[in-house]
């Protein structure tokens, strides 16, 4: 992400060309997060600290908790700071782009990072299509039914936060993918929403497997879900193939001891380190393309091990 970004920079032209008060100005940065409970956004957070760091710039900070009036609120309180840019996390399609629109009115340039809200103007989105997390998980499920030699599976399907931006991405990602792949009638989900919180997707698939333990599956829209599902499944002695998606380092492990199948890796350092990056040359009058994609990858026991460095450097310990 950092070797694409500045050759974005090198094409623009170089910093060194600006004048000299210009690039001896501090610059202020605004992030607002989704919701730091979430392990992927806490890795988000330490990449985007590490390029404000490594940037020399001042970075002022702010949880969302899922919550656009907080949101906005937050985004509000940073403009009446005096930041340069504003590099936002959306926390929701719709309602986020009120924040955007307050930076705009203030004249705030925006870079959107790995949650992306569906108006208001914004220099450039650095993240994933997270549709395309979903299509990741589609093609595991399109493996297993392949392997398996049944003509129909059945399994769970764990879902986020209802009608989160990134849950209903993923979701669509997944069974558009299996559409498009002859599969939507061959595959058979019981869906729940679990928040991707690791206690709830534990609680339940304890709930769903004490009523009837046939699944061929389990797959959640994130990792923290399926690992609490883990925790239940290896509580009832059985062995159900199970995705998520994040790439979490417990997952990673998880794949490499054989108790979980898959996960969708996607990049944190890419999307919280590049969404400051992006705020960076913005600020500093470079061109941007409108956005930056990171693509995901599906992990599994045969390229886990070139996962787990990436990981291991932006998740909390």
């Amino acid at each position: 992400m950092k070797r694409t970004l500045v050759m974005a920079l090198v094409a623009a032209g170089s910093i060194a060309g600006l004048s000299g008060a210009n690039a001896q100005e501090k610059i202020t940065i605004g992030v607002s997060y989704q919701n730091l409970a979430f392990p992927f956004v806490a890795a988000l957070q330490k990449a985007a600290q590490n390029a404000c760091a490594a940037l020399d710039v001042e970075c002022i900070e702010a949880d969302a908790v899922n919550d656009t009036a907080k949101e906005l609120t937050n985004v509000e309180s940073m403009l009446a700071k005096g930041i340069n840019c504003l590099a936002f996390e959306a926390a929701s399609l719709e309602a986020s782009v009120a924040s955007i629109n307050a930076a705009n009115a203030k004249g705030v340039p925006v870079v959107q990072f790995n949650g992306k809200a569906a108006g208001g103007d914004y220099v450039t989105f650095v993240g994933s299509a997270q549709t395309d997390s979903g299509a990741k998980l589609g093609q595991f499920l399109e493996k297993l039914h392949k392997s398996s030699g049944k003509e129909r599976l059945r399994g769970i399907y764990l879902h986020g936060v209802a009608g989160q931006i990134t849950d209903i991405a993923r979701s669509e990602g997944l069974k558009n993918y299996l559409s498009g792949a002859g599969l939507g009638d061959k595959i058979e989900f019981v869906e729940q929403y679990a928040d991707y919180d690791r206690g709830k997707g534990q609680a339940v698939t304890e709930s769903l497997l004490t009523k009837d333990k046939n699944y061929d599956f389990i797959v959640a829209n994130n990792d923290d879900m399926i690992l609490g599902a883990l925790q239940t499944v290896n509580q009832f002695g059985l062995k159900i193939p199970m995705a998520g998606v994040d790439g979490l380092p417990e997952a990673l492990a998880a794949i490499k001891k054989g108790q979980l199948a898959a996960t969708v890796f996607q990049d944190p350092e890419g999307q919280g380190g590049g969404g400051i990056w992006g705020c960076y040359l913005a600020t500093k009058g470079v061109k941007l393309p409108k956005e930056f994609l990171i693509p995901f990858t599906l992990v599994d026991s045969s390229n886990v091990d070139d996962f787990v460095a990436i990981a291991d450097r932006v998740y909390v310990k």
